[in-house]
């Protein structure tokens, strides 16, 4: 088996991976959406038997609260829930700078300039060795040239491929570091474990939408991209995991450029579309992190949506019009809430036009689930 489940995470990314046999199942989890809807993730854990609460990995992809929220509260529970983690992947402020690592456990102050940032210290108490572990404790980040390799197979089988960030983008976090983690809930050098006042959500401005009528998918296609550049989301790990002959990508907010770098380095990837199973949509189906490029660069016939369209009113019309115009036939658009800003592509006059289905929740505190070995979803 190898599924993916999105779970209701509001407007941000929960992930639960399971892959392996019916009996020997393993788990990882990428990120775990806002505070406000760890709940539910922590309901998921408890359903689980107390032997089985283990995750082969824990990937916090880029410090925005819609992503870390839930984890911050995810490892403060976890002797409480019983939960271990095989290794813990976050770009923390210590990587930003090239060559930076985790401290040794060893060290005088095992914090170092990190003192002060809620999952820095959260994850160091979960244990120092396991942070970032792939790498001996340096920055996940993209090799700046040559062909990707995997970068970590996980017990049971799972191949991941790391495919953002790259340096530079890290590089340019450093400088918005703080507000990044103001943003999060976490101000730097000043928030402590205990400081929960800190970490209460942070209201946002909505992105204009300047979309009016019915929507007309080639039009909105051919609307120019305007690339994301909002520099945490340019940090975001994004993962190619393969198991049993079944690949997806998971892309966190990661920038189109980015991955459509990286995806050409992939060996073995010749000429024309990339076969892929699954893409979790970059940045909840935002406009500016679904290029045609990138599209046109894969062949999927699963796109997948996080996003109950708070805050950014995602996921944006560009963005699934591209999707549903350049995919190729047969795309299924999978929701894991329905929407006002999803709803329209509901609509099966226009499906029966492009050639394209979606898949809604019934409820939404149900999220989707999709079973690449298997094609079946619920």
């Amino acid at each position: 088996m190898f599924r993916i489940d999105l779970l209701p995470a509001e407007y941000g990314d929960a992930i639960w991976i399971e892959y392996g046999r019916l009996r020997r199942r393993h788990r990882l989890l990428i990120d775990c959406g806002t505070s406000a809807v760890f709940p539910r993730l922590r309901e998921r854990i408890l359903a689980l038997r107390e032997s089985d609460r283990h995750f082969e990995l824990l990937v916090i992809t880029h410090v925005d609260a819609d992503h870390i929220g839930g984890a911050l509260e995810l490892l403060r529970q976890q002797q409480e829930l019983g939960v271990t983690f095989g290794e813990i992947w976050f770009n923390g402020y210590v990587h930003l700078t090239p060559g930076g690592v985790v401290p040794r456990p060893e060290a005088e102050d095992i914090l170092g300039p990190l003192q002060g940032e809620v999952l820095t210290e959260l994850i160091v108490a979960n244990g120092a060795a396991k942070w970032n572990a792939a790498v001996q404790g340096g920055a996940l980040v993209v090799p700046e040239s040559g062909p990707l390799q995997v970068l970590r197979q996980l017990p049971g089988g799972m191949k991941l491929t790391l495919l953002s960030p790259f340096q530079g983008q890290l590089d340019r976090l450093r400088p918005a570091w703080d507000a990044a983690c103001r943003k999060a809930g976490i101000v730097a050098g000043a928030a402590t474990v205990d400081d929960r006042t800190r970490l209460d959500e942070v209201e946002e401005p909505r992105e204009e939408d300047d979309l009016l009528g019915d929507p007309d998918v080639g039009q909105l296609a051919a609307r120019a991209f305007k690339p994301d550049r909002a520099a945490p989301n340019g940090t975001s790990i994004a993962l190619l995991a393969e198991y049993a002959g079944r690949r997806a990508l998971l892309s966190g907010d990661a920038f189109a450029p980015v991955m459509l770098d990286a995806l050409a380095r992939l060996p073995g990837n010749s000429p024309g579309r990339l076969r892929l199973d699954a893409v979790k949509m970059s940045h909840h189906g935002s406009r500016g992190n679904t290029s045609v490029e990138l599209v046109r660069a894969v062949q999927c016939e699963n796109w997948l949506v996080s996003t109950n369209g708070k805050q950014f009113r995602h996921p944006d019309s560009e963005a699934i019009a591209r999707v549903i115009q350049d995919g190729g036939a047969g795309v299924k658009l999978h929701f894991n809430y329905r929407s006002e800003f999803n709803e329209t592509w509901a609509a099966l006059g226009l499906q029966r036009k492009h050639g394209y289905s979606t898949r809604y929740p019934a409820d939404d505190g149900e999220g989707i689930q999709l079973d690449l070995s298997t094609g079946l979803a619920r």
